[in-house]
């Protein structure tokens, strides 16, 4: 059960070194550098999560699919005292990521072939997973979720962030990007139904990123407008 690896391992070991170019490029239109989005995704899940949990005294956090570790020094701002394992296919990924964030002491990169081997030692109060499904063959995704959710702790959660393809510009930026080729976009109702399939329970589904930066303003009413199908992504929460 190996996630594809023309798209997955390969194609990313080539780009690692022009992967943070070719997004910046990719997203230009939005008016916002990278980071900014690497950043709204570990700030949506840390209102949402501290919103229904008991605050831990130390969090242990899985980010699957971790790439070249861009959220690393986020998830470590809006966590204190967390432990994060960052996985990927990649191995030049991983060997980037390290040296990335070889400043923080409290995350442990492992690459891996198959998620059926994978073996971690912890079980994970949240696990992150970015922009990934979509580099992954439609046939395998009940299967990884599955699997997934053996590594959850008993009050911990799964957030799963995709692109929106409901969102025009979402899709225009989508299928002119470089590292998305041969990609398809998931609907987010379809993601809901796999998480059901996987037996995951509390599955909810919500929608970000409605402002481009010349309306960033108005970014404070995202926060009303999370029901709204219009989000350039989407992320769904599930127990």
């Amino acid at each position: 059960m190996k996630e594809n690896p023309a798209q997955t391992k390969t194609d990313f070991d080539q780009l690692v070194n022009d992967y943070e170019q070719l997004h910046k490029a990719n997203i230009k239109a939005s008016g916002f550098d990278p980071a900014y989005f690497d950043e709204h995704k570990i700030k949506t899940v840390a209102a949402d999560f501290n919103r229904s949990q008991q605050q831990f005294h130390s969090l242990q956090i899985l980010n699957f699919g971790c790439g070249i570790g861009k959220s690393e020094k986020f998830i470590n701002a809006y966590f204190p005292n967390c432990e994060i394992t960052s996985v990927d296919v990649s191995e030049k990924s991983i060997a980037f990521a390290k040296e990335k964030n070889s400043a923080f002491k409290n995350i442990s990169f492992r690459v891996y072939d198959d998620i059926e081997t994978l073996k971690l030692d912890n079980k994970f109060d949240i696990l992150f997973v970015a922009n990934v499904f979509h580099h992954i063959p439609d046939e395998l995704h009940v299967r990884i979720l599955k699997r997934l959710r053996s590594f959850l702790s008993a009050n911990g959660f799964l957030y799963v962030f995709e692109h929106n393809p409901q969102n025009p510009l979402t899709k225009k930026a989508f299928d002119t990007c470089e590292f998305d080729v041969g990609c398809k976009m998931i609907h987010p109702s379809r993601f809901v139904y796999m998480c059901k399939e996987a037996g995951y329970t509390t599955i909810l589904r919500n929608y970000v990123l409605f402002f481009p930066k010349f309306l960033s303003a108005f970014a404070p009413l995202e926060r009303f407008l999370k029901w709204c199908p219009l989000g350039a992504q989407y992320f769904v929460k599930a127990k």
